[in-house]
C-alpha cells in the first residue's frame, strides 16, 4: 500500500463520521430518522466527493475501497445477535401467531417483488434475489417511535417477534439465491442437481463454520465475565489525568472482553466463509443459535456497550453510502426504482394484512401492525452491497436499486409508522382523535349526560377491596364484572386493560384510580367500584406515585367513542364534591356505597340543569 493511500485512510475515516454525524443530525431534526442522514452524508462524501477530487487525489477512491470490510464485520455482528432471538425458550413465548403472521407476510412480498423485476426483463436469478433483499424489514425506526410514545404490551410483541422471524428467513432465502448465483456465474452446464447439491454443501459448510465460531467463544469467554453488572470487577482507578489513563492504561472491562472474543472469533468464521464463497451470515445466525441455547445468553447483553453501539452503527451506514456507485443511479434505473418501492410496500402491507386476519387480529391491530413493516435499512443495504462485490454488473444494477429503495422506506415508512402508532396509542388509550386526554374528559365533562349511579350495578361493587397490589386489584374487579354477567371471556378483558395501562392510567388524584379501555362485543358501558380497607391504600403509580384507596374499572364499546368519554367525566363530576369523596372512602360495605353514589350523582345532575 502506497503512502498516499495510506494518509488517505486517515482523511477518509474522518471525513466519514464528521459526514454522518452532522447528516444524522440534521435528518434527525426533520423527523425522518438517523439513517437516511448516515447514507446520505456517506453519498455526499464518497461518489459525489470523488466526482470532483478523483482527478487530484486518485489514492482517495483505493482508500474508501479499503474499508469495505468493515460492513461486513458489523453485519455479522448484527446476524450473530439475530441468533439469540431464536432461543427456544423465547420462541415458545412469542407463540404460533407471530411465526404466521411473518411466513404470510415474507411470502407475499417476495412473490410480488420476484414476481415484479421477472416480468420487467431481468434474469430469473437476479430477480429471485432482489424480492429476497425485499423481505428484510428493518425494526430500529418504528421501536424508536414506539419508545417516544410509551408503547408496549401485545403491539411491541408482535412487532419484535415479526422482525427478527422475517430478517431469519429474509438471510437464508437470500443466502440460498446468492449461492445459487455464484455457481451460474461458471462455464459448466446448470441444471437442477447441479444447483441443489453444491448450494445443500455450502449450508453444510456454513453450517459448520458456526458451530466452530460457537465452541471458539465459548472457550474463549470467562464464565466471570457474564455475571451480573452488580457482581462484576472493576478494572480500579488509574493515577494520572484521566482520559489519558484511561486511553492507554486502564484493562478493559467484562463487557469489552466479551466483545473482542465475539468480534474476534466471528471475523475469523465469516472471513473464512467468505473465502470459501461461503453463504456468511448462516454461519454468524448458526453461532448466535448455538450460543443463546447451548452456552449463555448474557453473551448477547455484552455486545451492547454503551457509546461504542452507535459509532459502529454510524460508520456501518456512512460505508454504505460512500461505496455507492453513482453510475447505478441513472435515469434509466428510475423505473425499476418505483417498481421495487411499489412491490415491496404492496407485499408488505397487504401481506401482513392477510397474516393479521388468518391469526384473527383485532381490527386496529389490522390497520397499524401492516404499516410497521415498511421501513428498511441495514440487513438490506449491506446485502446489495455484497451482491454488488460478487455478481459484477448484475450486482452493481441491484446496489442501485435498493439503496434509492431503502431511502424512501426510510423516509416514508418512518412517517408512516409514526402516525400509525399515534393512531394506536389513541386507540389503546380510549381516544379517537390525538389530543389531551384530560381536555377531552373536560369537554364531556361539561356536557352532564349521564350520571354515576345509572353506571353501577350493586353486584358491581367491591366493599371492601381485600387486595395487595395493582395487578391483584385489576384481576379482581374483572372478575367482578365476569360474575355479574356484565362480560365475557375474563382473560382477553385483562390484556386489554394490562395494554391499556402501560400507556398510563388515569390518576385523579386523593387515592382515587381508573382503570379503562374499549372492548368489542360489549353493547353499553359498564363499571366496577372496589374501596379498599381503610389504611390500606395500594401503589398505583401515576401521578406522585399516590397510593390508591378508590379503585375504578371502565369498559366501554369501541363504537362511539365519545361514549366512553362521557362515563370518565360522569366519574370526574361525582368526584368533584368533596363530601361524596370522604364519604366514600369511609363506606363499610356495597349498601352503603351504592347509596352515597346515588345521592350525589341525583345533587351533581340537578346542579347541572340549574346552571343551565
Amino acid at each position: 500500500m502506497s503512502f498516499d493511500t495510506f494518509y488517505m485512510q486517515i482523511v477518509s475515516v474522518g471525513l466519514l463520521v464528521l459526514a454522518a454525524h452532522y447528516g444524522s443530525r440534521l435528518t434527525r431534526r426533520l423527523g425522518i430518522g438517523e439513517v437516511v442522514g448516515q447514507v446520505m452524508g456517506g453519498l455526499l462524501v464518497g461518489p459525489i466527493l470523488l466526482l470532483f477530487i478523483e482527478h487530484r487525489f486518485p489514492a482517495y477512491r483505493e482508500a474508501l475501497s479499503s474499508l469495505h470490510f468493515f460492513t461486513f464485520v458489523f453485519l455479522s455482528l448484527i446476524a450473530f445477535g439475530i441468533g439469540d432471538e431464536f432461543n427456544l425458550k423465547k420462541i415458545k413465548h412469542t407463540g404460533r401467531n407471530v411465526i404466521v403472521l411473518t411466513l404470510i407476510q415474507a411470502l407475499v412480498t417476495w412473490l410480488l417483488v420476484t414476481g415484479t423485476f421477472f416480468l420487467l426483463g431481468f434474469e430469473p436469478i437476479v430477480a429471485l434475489i432482489i424480492g429476497s433483499i425485499g423481505v428484510a424489514t428493518a425494526p430500529a425506526a418504528s421501536f424508536a417511535i414506539m419508545n417516544r410514545l410509551n408503547i408496549g404490551g401485545n403491539m411491541r410483541t408482535l412487532l419484535g417477534g415479526m422482525v427478527v422471524f422475517d430478517d431469519l428467513l429474509e438471510v437464508i432465502i437470500f443466502s440460498v439465491f446468492c449461492q445459487a448465483a455464484l455457481l451460474m456465474q461458471g462455464s459448466a452446464p446448470i441444471t437442477w442437481k447441479g444447483i441443489v447439491l453444491p448450494v445443500s454443501e455450502d449450508f453444510a459448510f456454513a453450517l459448520l463454520l458456526g458451530l466452530a465460531v460457537f465452541l471458539l467463544v465459548r472457550l474463549g469467554v470467562d464464565r466471570r465475565w457474564l455475571q451480573p453488572k452488580s457482581k462484576r470487577y472493576g478494572a480500579g482507578t488509574v493515577p494520572g489525568p484521566e482520559f489519558l489513563s484511561r486511553l492507554i492504561s486502564e484493562m478493559p472491562g467484562p463487557s469489552v472482553n466479551v466483545f473482542m472474543v465475539v468480534a474476534g472469533c466471528l471475523s475469523l468464521g465469516v472471513g473464512i466463509a467468505l473465502h470459501w464463497h461461503l453463504p456468511f451470515l448462516i454461519t454468524a445466525v448458526s453461532a448466535g443459535i448455538l450460543i443463546s441455547n447451548l452456552y449463555s445468553r448474557e453473551i448477547f447483553n455484552s455486545l451492547s456497550i454503551q457509546s461504542a453501539t452507535s459509532i459502529f452503527t454510524l460508520i456501518f451506514f456512512v460505508l454504505i453510502g460512500a461505496n455507492a456507485d453513482l453510475d447505478a443511479f441513472h435515469p434509466e434505473n428510475f423505473l425499476y426504482i418505483i417498481a421495487y418501492v411499489t412491490a415491496r410496500g404492496v407485499g408488505k402491507v397487504f401481506g401482513t394484512w392477510i397474516g393479521c386476519r388468518v391469526t384473527k387480529q383485532g381490527p386496529e391491530l389490522r390497520r397499524t401492525l401492516p404499516k410497521l413493516m415498511l421501513p428498511q435499512a441495514g440487513v438490506a443495504a449491506v446485502e446489495a452491497f455484497y451482491v454488488a462485490t460478487v455478481l459484477g454488473a448484475d450486482g452493481e444494477i441491484v446496489l442501485g436499486i435498493i439503496i434509492p429503495g431503502l431511502i424512501i422506506f426510510e423516509v416514508v415508512g418512518v412517517l408512516v409508522s409514526e402516525r400509525a402508532l399515534i393512531k394506536w396509542r389513541a386507540f389503546v388509550s380510549g381516544m379517537d382523535e390525538v389530543v389531551d386526554e384530560e381536555e377531552l374528559i373536560r369537554m364531556s365533562f361539561e356536557k352532564r349526560r349521564i350520571t354515576l349511579s345509572s353506571l353501577i350495578n350493586p353486584e358491581c361493587l367491591r366493599v371492601p377491596l381485600q387486595v395487595s397490589d395493582k395487578g391483584e386489584a385489576i384481576w379482581e374487579l374483572v372478575q367482578t364484572l365476569n360474575a355479574a354477567g356484565m362480560i365475557e371471556n375474563p382473560g382477553k378483558i385483562l390484556s386489554i386493560i394490562l395494554e391499556r395501562e402501560r400507556q398510563g392510567g388515569i390518576a385523579l388524584g386523593d387515592g382515587i384510580a381508573i382503570l379503562h379501555g374499549r372492548i368489542p362485543n360489549i353493547e353499553k358501558p359498564v363499571v366496577a367500584l372496589g374501596i379498599l380497607p381503610e389504611d390500606q391504600p395500594i401503589a398505583w403509580g401515576g401521578a406522585g406515585d399516590e397510593p390508591a384507596e378508590i379503585v375504578y374499572l371502565v369498559l366501554s364499546p369501541i363504537e362511539p367513542p365519545v361514549m366512553h368519554l362521557e362515563v370518565l367525566a360522569a366519574i370526574a363530576r361525582f368526584f368533584e364534591n368533596i363530601d361524596a369523596r370522604v364519604l366514600l372512602r369511609h363506606a363499610k360495605n356495597h349498601v352503603e356505597a351504592m347509596n352515597i353514589l346515588s345521592k350525589y350523582s341525583e345533587m351533581n345532575s340537578n346542579a347541572g340543569d340549574v346552571s343551565k
